[in-house]
């Protein structure tokens, strides 16, 4: 039970036979724990129910406990800033009329875990790319080469559309073939929104704990392939934040 004054921050779900690590705090600095209920456990810690809730710090603090609680066990985690008001109304809001629904997901994504590899472009690499491949912005660049900054506006504001709509083109098909390339070593894969102009791809990879070290290694062997152009950085493993459904809403 949490003090009186206080609500619960929730950070996912997990099987009840979870344990959390001896002093693991989350947000406010306080300690995590489990509100158990069938086969299912809350991962909450206290919070107080005025206090601003959003800061950098709040995420970071999110973030780590769903990543140390995943690196031990099936991790569920929820969208940051879920509060109930109780520990009791973590089973009755939550655990209890959602019970099936949250075991089901766990036991689909027990023993697999998510990596993201996001692509970078070269830039020197790919604005080259650019011009060789579309005339009318090579013929702009060769104008604008000799003018000051502040001249030919509207030259240098339709290269830039140019360049643009270029880089979507080649992210749609750079992405499809990082998708294609690691699929037969995942179990699902999920594109994200691109980050930036200069993000190349940006995919979610759920992957079998014992297909870690293949994925791994063909991610290396891709990376090496587009060395020169594009960059990659692999980033896990991780809870599997893309590949759970949308929970259930806690009122």
């Amino acid at each position: 039970m949490n003090e009186p004054g206080t609500a619960c921050y929730v950070y996912g779900v997990v099987p009840a036979d979870a344990v959390v690590p001896e002093g693991l705090t989350g947000t406010d600095g306080n300690e995590v724990s489990l509100v158990r209920h069938g086969e299912l456990a809350g991962v909450v810690s206290e919070i107080m129910p005025e206090g601003p809730l959003g800061t950098r710090e709040d995420l970071l603090a999110h973030e780590h406990v769903v990543e140390t609680l995943a690196k031990e066990t099936t991790m569920l985690p929820l969208r940051f800033g879920a509060v109930v008001t109780s520990a009791d109304a973590v089973v009755d809001e939550m655990l209890a009329p959602h019970h099936d629904w949250f075991a089901d997901a766990i036991a689909d994504l027990a023993g697999r875990m998510e990596y993201t590899i996001l692509g970078t472009y070269v830039e020197e690499t790919v604005l080259r790319e650019v011009l060789e491949e579309r005339p009318e912005a090579r013929r702009l660049r060769e104008n604008l080469r000799d003018l000051p900054e502040d001249a030919g506006y509207y030259e240098r504001v339709r290269l830039g559309e140019l360049v643009v709509q270029a880089l979507e083109e080649k992210r749609e098909v750079d992405t499809e073939e990082l998708a294609q390339a690691l699929a037969p070593y995942a179990v699902a894969v999920a594109p994200r929104e691109a980050a930036g102009e200069d993000t190349a791809a940006d995919v979610a990879f759920l992957v079998d704990d014992k297909d870690q070290r293949r994925f791994e290694r063909a991610v290396d062997e891709l990376g090496h392939e587009w060395s020169g152009r594009i960059r990659l950085r692999m980033i896990g493993p991780l809870a599997p934040y893309d590949f759970v459904p949308s929970p259930p809403e806690v009122d």
